[in-house]
């Protein structure tokens, strides 16, 4: 049996939201501000009841940049996004960026990252200890939290990814 699939049956019943913003609170509507110096990259991830897919956007510079999405078998929403962002960390380790902005929609996955939160579910607490020894690889690192409206390419690769063949 494939190890998402374990994972999948473990915390299928797991179900974490973040809290809703209060009515008068409105996003932003700008995107974040990058600087362009240092490598950037976007990361989302997505689960539907068949299937959970990532993407990722990893920027070198404005012209040079990989795309990458990637079928992740049947498993939670946070697991897809945190995944990706493990994935993310490993490829751009491997592409010789130890500087690096990260940007995610994925507020429960950014707190995790950043320390603000602590991750109690013991299967992603491994994931999450394996992107914390990649992060400490890195001279320098952010990871900060944007809407999804500031997300669409790397989103649109989650989505894509669902239609790759399984």
């Amino acid at each position: 049996m494939c190890w998402p699939h374990i994972v999948a049956s473990i915390v299928s019943d797991y179900n974490e939201m973040p809290n809703p913003l209060p009515s008068k609170e409105r996003r932003p509507h700008t995107s974040p501000l990058i600087d362009k110096n240092i490598p950037w990259a976007f990361f989302d991830g997505g689960a539907n009841q068949q299937s959970c897919d990532g993407g990722f956007i990893l920027y070198i510079s404005e012209h040079h940049f990989y795309k990458v999405k990637m079928g992740l078998g049947a498993a939670t929403n946070n697991f897809s996004e945190l995944i990706t962002l493990q994935h993310l960390l490993h490829f751009s380790l491997g592409h010789h960026c130890i500087n690096l902005n990260i940007f995610g929609d994925s507020n429960i996955i950014i707190n995790w990252f950043i320390n603000i939160t602590a991750c109690h579910i013991h299967t992603l607490s491994n994931i999450l200890n394996e992107v914390n020894i990649f992060k400490a690889q890195f001279n320098n690192i952010s990871c900060n939290h944007i809407y999804r409206e500031h997300n669409k390419s790397a989103y649109q690769l989650s989505k894509e990814a669902s239609a790759l063949p399984r």
